[in-house]
């Protein structure tokens, strides 16, 4: 597992996200596991809501009150804490076996703007590389967000 921190300004549309390359952006997190599985049953775990349970894990969420509900071209995901209940809304841009992108929106995080997130699978039979980088991010939510996919792409591993 490898993370990689960039700064600089954020990223505010999709359409300048398009027009530049995601690890170019300026405050992105990378980070990146080998899973031992084929690109299908990942490509599963990343977006039907039941896997999505099973491996995403938010920093201070209570564990087991973490659910996620998938829509047509669009994903939620509410948790809780000791003390409040928060929602990451995302909306899918691309959506295929290899490749997701979606916009981030978390409401904890006081975000005006939304965050980009891009991730490739790279491989085919018995093992998988997931690649993720989350573009966008302000200084202050930066290590937020290295933590939550750092721990998820561990436990995204381990369900393989």
């Amino acid at each position: 597992m490898s993370t990689n921190i960039l700064a600089g300004h954020p990223v505010s549309t999709i359409c300048e996200l398009k027009r530049h390359p995601l690890t170019d952006r300026p405050l992105s997190i990378t980070a990146m596991t080998n899973v031992n599985a084929d690109r299908s049953r990942i490509y599963h775990a990343l977006t039907v809501a039941e896997y999505i349970e099973a491996w995403f894990s938010v920093p201070g969420a209570i564990a087991g009150h973490t659910r996620a509900f998938a829509h047509e071209n669009s994903l939620s995901i509410r948790y809780c804490t000791q003390h409040q209940q928060f929602a990451i809304l995302c909306s899918y841009h691309v959506c295929r076996r290899s490749k997701l992108m979606f916009s981030w929106q978390h409401s904890a995080l006081d975000e005006a703007t939304p965050s980009f997130v891009k991730i490739r699978l790279i491989g085919n039979f018995g093992r998988t590389t997931v690649h993720v980088t989350h573009a966008g991010l302000t200084l202050s939510n930066q290590k937020w967000h290295e933590n939550l996919w750092t721990l998820s792409l561990v436990h995204l591993s381990k369900l393989f």
